[in-house]
Formats: C-alpha cells, sequence, structure tokens
C-alpha cells in the first residue's frame, strides 16, 4: 500500500510539472505571480501534512505545477549577450567549433559543411562595434571539393547575415527550431567559404573527433565487405542515423513498426543489458557483479554511439532499471520512472516538446504500467513464448499511440507479426555488430568475418520487411486527437487497466451490473460518430507553409480534398517537402486522398513536392497547364500508379459538395503542351462557396493580369492568394482595384534571396486596407466559412 501511494504521488507530481511547463508555453503568468503561489501552495502543503498528510496530495501536485511553469519562464530568459539579440545583422562572428562538423555532397563541385560554433565575440558590420557574446550559432558553408574544412576545437571567424532559426510552422510536424534551441544554437548563418577563416587550430585532445574518426573507420571497414545499403544500415542500428539507407527500406522498416530500431534507442540499451544479465546469470557472477558489468557496457555502448541526447536519456533509464532490479524494488519502476523523466524536465523544460523524450517514456510507461496484465491475459490462451513479445509489443504502442497519431497517422498493424518474426534477427545483428566492432579494433581480419555473417542476416531482415510491408492494410491511417483527445485516451486506457478513482466500477463490473445501459451507451457513441462523420462542416482553406512556395489545400464540407500546388525545394540537398511537409500537413488533417491536384505551373517551388505527395497519399486527378513538362512535373507523370492527367483551359470548372472551382485563366488554349515554361503559363484558381470566393493566382504576372483585365474576367475575391510570392512585378494596383479583396495572402519564405515579398507590393495592399497574412510570420493560414461567415487562425498567433 505504501509502495501504491510512493508511485501515485511522484508520478502526478512529474505529471503536474509537466503539465505547468506545457502551460507555460501557451501562456505564462508573470513569475513573481507564480513565486507568491507558490509560497502559499507549499505553506498549506504543511500545514496539512502536520494535520493530516493524506490531506496534502493536491496542494504539494499544484505546488509541481507552478515549479513546472516557472522553470519554463527561467528557461526562456535570454542572456543579455547572446548571438540571438543580432538576429538581422550583418556582423564578423568569432567562436570555437563545438561539435564534429556535419559533412554532406551538395553537388558535383563541392561539399556542404554544417558547423556548430560557440560565440565569443560578434563585431557589428555598421558601427564596428566589438562586444563578447555568448549562445550557439549553426553555419552552413558551401565548400569546393578541396576546400580547407574547421575541425572540433578550431577557433574561426564567420562574416555574414545572423538569421532566425526557423523550420515549417505547421501542426503535426517535429519542431525543428525547438530541438535546436535544446542543443543551445538559438541562430544561424548561411555564408561563402571565402567569408569563413580558421584563425586556430585546436591543438588539444577532443574525444568527440576521436570518436568521429573512429566511427568513420568502421564505416569505411563495413563497405569493403558488404554492400552500400548493408554497411548503412548495420550503421544505422550501431551509431543511429538513416544516411545512406535505400528509402523503400526505410518504408518498409517504417511499415512495419521497426523503424525505431534505425535509430540507438532504450530498445538498443535493453538489449545489451538484458544480453549481459544472461551471461551473468549462466557464468554465475552474482547479482551484483552482474549488474556493475551491465551498467559499464550500457555506458560503452552509448560512449561509441556518440552520446546524443536520445542516447544518454536511454542510458539513464537503463541504469535505473538496473539498479532497480539489484536492489529488488521493481515495485518502485514507476517511481523512478517519473523521477528520471522529472530530473531531465528540470534540467532541460524543452524536452517536454521531444518527440524522443516523449515516444520514450510513453513507451516505457506503457510497458512499466501495462505489460503484467497484458501478459496475464494472453498468456492465459497463449503459449509463453508468444504471448511475451506480444505483450511487449502491445504495451508499447498503446503507450505512444496517441504520440504516433499526432505526428505520424499511421499505425502498423503488422507490427505483431514483425515483432516475432523480425526483431529477433535485428536483435541479432545488433549483437554481432558489437561484437565485430570490438574484435575489428583487436583482429580486423575476424572482424570483417564478423561483419559479412551480419550482412546475410541483414539481406533476411530487408527480405521479410518488404514481404511484410507489402501485405494488403498493413498499416492504416489515425487521426489526430490532441491533447483533449489524449488525455481522454490515456484516462480510458488507465480504467480499462484497473485504475479506479473514486471507487468507479470497472467495464467488466460495469457490463455484468448494467449490460442494458452499456449496449445503450455503445449505441449512442457509434450513433454520435457516425453523425460527427457524416455532417456537413465548414469549407476550409489552408495556406500551408512550404518556404520559398505555394501549396493551397481546399477540404470540402463532406471531405473531398483539392490541393493547388505542393511546394518545393530549390536547395540541393534531397529534402523533399512533398513527402516531409505537405503530405504530414495532408494526413493531419484527415486527407488520406487528393481529389484533385492542381499545378499552377511547372517551376520547382510549386510543383517539385508533387511526386512526393504522390507517393504518400492517393491522388485520383491531376491538372496541368499546358506548358512543356518541367522535370517536377515529369517526376509526377512517371509515379505509379499512373495518375489521370487533365490539361487546364480558361473557364474549364468543377464542383465537390456544393463548392465550386474553376480555373479563370490558362495559357495555351490549342490543346497542345506549349515549348515555353515560367511564370507566364501560371494558371488563376478560383474556389467559391456562399459569399466567398478566394482567387490563387500562382506566380501571375504584371502581363497577364493585364490580359484577365483586358478580356474583363475579373471578379472581386474574398481572399486573394498573392501572386509570384510578393514580388515588385505582380499584384497591380489594378488588378487589386477590380478583386478588392478583404484579405490577401503571400505564400513566402523566411529570409528569402529574392526580397520577397517587396515593399511596394506591401504598400498596394495596406492602402487598399486589405488585411495581410504571410507563411513566413504567420505560419499556415487557414479560413474556414459555412457559405455566410468566415473565420481565418494561423498557426503562429
Amino acid at each position: 500500500m505504501i509502495t501504491e501511494q510512493i508511485n501515485t504521488i511522484i508520478v502526478f507530481a512529474c505529471a503536474a510539472f509537466a503539465a505547468g511547463i506545457w502551460q507555460a508555453g501557451i501562456y505564462s503568468w508573470h513569475s513573481l505571480t507564480l513565486i507568491v503561489l507558490a509560497v502559499l501552495l507549499l505553506l498549506t502543503a504543511l500545514w496539512r501534512v502536520v494535520r493530516n498528510y493524506q490531506q496534502a496530495f493536491w496542494p504539494i501536485i499544484g505546488l509541481f505545477f507552478i515549479a513546472g511553469m516557472l522553470c519554463a519562464n527561467l528557461d526562456s530568459i535570454v542572456p543579455a549577450d547572446a548571438i540571438s539579440h543580432h538576429i538581422g545583422k550583418t556582423v564578423t562572428v568569432t567562436g570555437i567549433v563545438d561539435a564534429v562538423p556535419e559533412i554532406s555532397q551538395a553537388n558535383t563541385h563541392g561539399k556542404q559543411v554544417r558547423y556548430v560554433v560557440k560565440v565569443q565575440n560578434v563585431e557589428l558590420e555598421k558601427t564596428g562595434a566589438n562586444s563578447a557574446s555568448s549562445g550557439k550559432v549553426r553555419i552552413n558553408v558551401l565548400y569546393k571539393e578541396n576546400g580547407e574544412l574547421a575541425v572540433y576545437g578550431d577557433k574561426i571567424t564567420v562574416y555574414g547575415k545572423v538569421r532566425e532559426l526557423r523550420g515549417y510552422n505547421n501542426p503535426g510536424q517535429i519542431d525543428m527550431t525547438v530541438a535546436l534551441k535544446r542543443e543551445g544554437i538559438t541562430a544561424r548563418m548561411s555564408v561563402q567559404e571565402q567569408n569563413i577563416k580558421l584563425n586556430t587550430a585546436y591543438a588539444g585532445y577532443s574525444w568527440r573527433a576521436a570518436l568521429a574518426d573512429w566511427q568513420a573507420g568502421i564505416v569505411r571497414a563495413l563497405q569493403k565487405v558488404m554492400p552500400v545499403n548493408d554497411a548503412a544500415i548495420l550503421t544505422a542500428v550501431l551509431f543511429g542515423g538513416y544516411q545512406g539507407i535505400n528509402k523503400n527500406v526505410v518504408d518498409d522498416f517504417a511499415a512495419t513498426g521497426l523503424i525505431h530500431i534505425l535509430s540507438v534507442s532504450g530498445a538498443h540499451i535493453a538489449l545489451v543489458a538484458g544480453l549481459i544479465r544472461w551471461f551473468g546469470n549462466q557464468l554465475r557472477l552474482g547479482s551484483r557483479t552482474t549488474t556493475v558489468v551491465a551498467v559499464l557496457a550500457i555506458v560503452f555502448y552509448a560512449c561509441i554511439s556518440g552520446f546524443t541526447p536520445p542516447v544518454i536519456r536511454s542510458m539513464i533509464m537503463g541504469i535505473i532499471s538496473l539498479l532497480a532490479i539489484l536492489v529488488e524494488r521493481e515495485s518502485y519502476a514507476p517511481a523512478a520512472l517519473a523521477i528520471t523523466a522529472l530530473g531531465m524536465l528540470v534540467y532541460q523544460p524543452l524536452l517536454l516538446y521531444d518527440i524522443s523524450f516523449q515516444l520514450s517514456f510513453a513507451a516505457t510507461a506503457g510497458l512499466v504500467f501495462l505489460y503484467k496484465p497484458t501478459y496475464d491475459y494472453l498468456s492465459a490462451f497463449l503459449p509463453a513464448w508468444l504471448a511475451g513479445p506480444l505483450a511487449v509489443t502491445a504495451s508499447a504502442q498503446l503507450g505512444v499511440l496517441p504520440i504516433i497519431a499526432w505526428y505520424f497517422n499511421n499505425f502498423s498493424l503488422i507490427s505483431f507479426a514483425a515483432n516475432i518474426l523480425v526483431l529477433p534477427v535485428v536483435e541479432l545483428v545488433i549483437i554481432l555488430g558489437l561484437t565485430g566492432v570490438i574484435i575489428y579494433t583487436v583482429v580486423p581480419v575476424i572482424g570483417n568475418l564478423v561483419f559479412v555473417i551480419s550482412s546475410l542476416l541483414i539481406g533476411l531482415v530487408m527480405m521479410l520487411t518488404a514481404l511484410l510491408a507489402a501485405v494488403p492494410y498493413s498499416s492504416v491511417y489515425i487521426p489526430s486527437v490532441g491533447i483533449s483527445g489524449s488525455a481522454a485516451y490515456y484516462l480510458l486506457l488507465a480504467w480499462f487497466y484497473g485504475w479506479r478513482p473514486l471507487a468507479v466500477p470497472g467495464p467488466g463490473q460495469l457490463v455484468r451490473q448494467r449490460p442494458g445501459t452499456c449496449a445503450t451507451t455503445v449505441m449512442v457513441i457509434i450513433g454520435l460518430l457516425a453523425v460527427y462523420t457524416w455532417y456537413p462542416r465548414p469549407l476550409s482553406v489552408h495556406f500551408i507553409d512550404v518556404g520559398q512556395g505555394d501549396a493551397a489545400l481546399i477540404i470540402t464540407p463532406r471531405g473531398k480534398a483539392v490541393l493547388v500546388d505542393t511546394g518545393g525545394s530549390f536547395s540541393s540537398s534531397n529534402y523533399d517537402i512533398g513527402e516531409r511537409v505537405v503530405a504530414p500537413y495532408l494526413k493531419h488533417y484527415g486527407v488520406t486522398t487528393v481529389d484533385y491536384l492542381i499545378l499552377t505551373h511547372g517551376h520547382q517551388d510549386h510543383a517539385g513536392g508533387a511526386a512526393g505527395i504522390a507517393g504518400r497519399v492517393s491522388v485520383n486527378k491531376v491538372m496541368l497547364p499546358r506548358e512543356e513538362y518541367s522535370q517536377a512535373v515529369q517526376a509526377l507523370v512517371h509515379t505509379k500508379p499512373a495518375i489521370a492527367i487533365i490539361p487546364t483551359y480558361t473557364d474549364q470548372r468543377f464542383q465537390l459538395d456544393g463548392v465550386d472551382v474553376g480555373i479563370e485563366h490558362a495559357v495555351g488554349e490549342n490543346g497542345r503542351n506549349q515549348a515555353v515554361t515560367g511564370n507566364e503559363v501560371s494558371s488563376v484558381v478560383r474556389v467559391s462557396y456562399g459569399r466567398h470566393s478566394f482567387l490563387i493566382t500562382g506566380d501571375l504576372e504584371a502581363k497577364g493580369e493585364e490580359a484577365l483585365l483586358a478580356a474583363k474576367a475579373v471578379k472581386p475575391c474574398t481572399v486573394l492568394k498573392v501572386g509570384h510570392h510578393g514580388s515588385k512585378t505582380s499584384t497591380t494596383a489594378a488588378f487589386l482595384q477590380a478583386l478588392d479583396p478583404e484579405y490577401a495572402v503571400i505564400s513566402v519564405g523566411y529570409a528569402n534571396r529574392f526580397g520577397h515579398p517587396h515593399p511596394e507590393t506591401i504598400r498596394r495592399l495596406t492602402d487598399r486596407q486589405t488585411v495581410i497574412y504571410r507563411t513566413d510570420t504567420h505560419g499556415a493560414v487557414v479560413f474556414k466559412s459555412d457559405g455566410r461567415k468566415l473565420e481565418v487562425d494561423t498557426y503562429i498567433k
């Protein structure tokens, strides 16, 4: 009973602290107010402890909630000399390279190098003022093939403009800006090779640099004795990261629920600890000696993996679990888990928003709280060898389900089979890989032999995952449920697994005592869900933040979807905006099928993501301008299965659920694709519903606007998607006068090199008192209308 009370108090305290951090992220009170509340709660708790300690529970929980808000407030304070205060200024930064540089092949002529620099000094270009500074800045440099690179510990000078950290501000996506801030990185710079200078080479010893060199040597050894893809997979399971792995293989691992294996996590740490414990039992070393050896093995594994934050968290959790077993206090596992989470959040409150932290603790909590009852239930009708793995998988999956829904909207039904058939082979690969690494360091020839055996097993793993991923309905779409939905899910899950607050009867007891009421309740819930599914919703028009590009999503009252443009990256990286940004956005809002994909024209920033989207969601029809196909459009056309292509023409229209979608302007009425591409062939799309209409103009420039005005084809609209990202050559005064929009949306990248939107365009809009929304400052912009009223919401408030 005492153990249960201790677990309850600590778990609730940790949950309250996390809730306080979350609340501070939405709206936080002044620190002085929080301190006063904390003092009052502390006095109340002490008074109740003296009178009756059981009455002190809620004041203590409230105290932890306030403490979470205070901790988040303190963490958000930016030092006066931080580099982030110089955002937007051109400066000369002097500092120390604080991490092993990340090097990738940018193109055939050079390498993209990413440095993390710990800033020491900043000199302003305009005034020449020189001052000490703090914080870290991420610097991207494009080097020529033979350019001299800085290494960890070098002192360098960098000249350029300091930029704000910026990601894609859309719901349901991993916030990489917060991830960088957790590492102390608060600004970024992109500079040319000639603007970075090595001042002083590092003369000391760096274990990080030595570890990176050692890992690189191991990778080269792997690539000599096995295929490149096999080497990349073994590198991933040993050190983490997906670099070099075939995209189809990554997709198969994701579809089978084994994607976490490709990143060093708690599963790897648990495997190493379990293996050491097994050997200890076989050799009769004793529990204390075995635990010590297991802890040392975990620390060694974390070290060779690079001591990244996720690895450190997994290491701490593994060590606490081993110590709990050693002192025979496994019953305190919930308290140990909560204390670990609490300690990490106190040290770094922003960890609350880290997907790795969320998944690690949710999965571990699922195992701690749900494994035993799940195993007891399954073992009643399944053999132990099958019940065990199934209970582990089910417990972990139940723990992380709302998180998976929020970030990925995908649940692997085949994961149960994958964990039984594939996971044991993967675990053997990890064990052999680690053994091979150790042996190779001493006897390279024998180590290479172990690597070859590992490669054969990796081939078996790829074959099995490909077969399982190909099973129909191996994964299903699951909708995002948000904070309130997640809370309801976990409360319901706890109730099913035996949590009975206020003597609430369990599900079995309810069914036995009131079968009629339960049946009626189930029918009512099913009916409400059916009504909610089929009842018409407002039209929603989303302008997605895709950086320097365009992508607009129209969702009709009954859930049909039209996508106008897809965004796309101009950079030389392999980052696919369609696959990584737009497709997740669609799934987050329940869109698994795009009824019409309309590309205004074939430029990369409008069509570059099309093929990636078609590979992630079903696309029924594609409407294309009559122009020569660009590389991006060709990639879309050649996707499998083939998609129906419809050429666009002026006055082309279709209706979905009462929403009228029409092509106001299209170039090339001769029925053939023109040999010209560019902004001049950009189609203009109008979406009308009730009193309101939205005009999406692609990259239409002044000449195209004049043609529309001359043809008297311009009608007023409620919302204008400003042409060509707000460039000076679009959105002329005459065009605006004819449209008379109430709102204008500019889809534009933060601090883009084109200078969009142009001040003159902004002036023309403001002169007409048009309300302006920009994706670089507001993130995703969403309009909702029932045909009469119109509401607007932005991701960044």
